[in-house]
């Protein structure tokens, strides 16, 4: 048994701190039909049952919401709901709900993530750096990034070049070089893509060396 420290209630969600126990926060909806207050003794893991059960139709409806503004991967809505007071249990159940009925699936959101990508001047790691971000596994995000081979990157990194280009002009060519290097690098191109791209739009440019 855990007893209540602290009830702390915030726009529609009351966070509940224990005295050896991981806060919980649950929904003031909720929370007002399954009360607690300072001092009560309570099984957390009971008691956070009870309310994923009472949770179960709402958290299903507040999910599909979500997803009808935008894709969203697993990890993220598992965050979105969380910090809306649903509790973690009636959360994964909907997690799975929605991964079995396809309305979910993390590998599809990193094909579109990368197929997104492709079309546009920016680095592999770039991409990773983002799908890691959204919670996409590793072995997602390396089955989706596979088709950002190294004739695609090296194009991709020319255009980036080319764009940026103009920036340097003012600079002397080995620094400007090497400015130009730092900025492909930071949208992500590997070091190859990025010299070779650097090499390609400067002997292109009529800069004086």
């Amino acid at each position: 048994m855990s007893t209540v420290t602290e009830v702390r209630a915030f726009r529609g969600v009351a966070r509940l701190s224990f005295d050896d126990a991981a806060p919980l926060k649950v929904r003031l909806k909720h929370f007002k039909a399954l009360p607690l207050a300072a001092g009560d003794d309570v099984d957390v893991e009971e008691y956070s049952l009870r309310v994923a059960e009472a949770q179960r139709a709402d958290v299903y409806e507040a999910a599909l919401g979500s997803l009808d503004l935008c894709a969203r991967t697993r990890q993220e809505l598992r965050r979105s709901l969380l910090a809306r007071g649903y509790v973690p249990a009636a959360v994964e159940a909907t997690l799975d709900r929605l991964a079995e009925s396809g309305l979910i699936d993390d590998r599809r959101y990193a094909e579109r993530a990368v197929e997104v990508s492709a079309a546009r001047p920016v680095g592999a790691y770039a991409v990773r750096r983002k799908l890691r971000a959204k919670g996409i596994s590793e072995e997602d995000a390396e089955r989706a990034l596979d088709m950002l081979d190294d004739a695609q990157q090296a194009e991709a990194a020319q255009a980036a070049a080319r764009g940026l280009l103009r920036r340097y002009a003012g600079h002397p060519a080995r620094e400007g070089r090497a400015k130009l290097s730092q900025a492909l690098a930071r949208r992500g191109f590997s070091w190859d893509a990025v010299r070779a791209a650097v090499d390609a739009v400067w002997e292109a440019d009529d800069w004086d060396e």
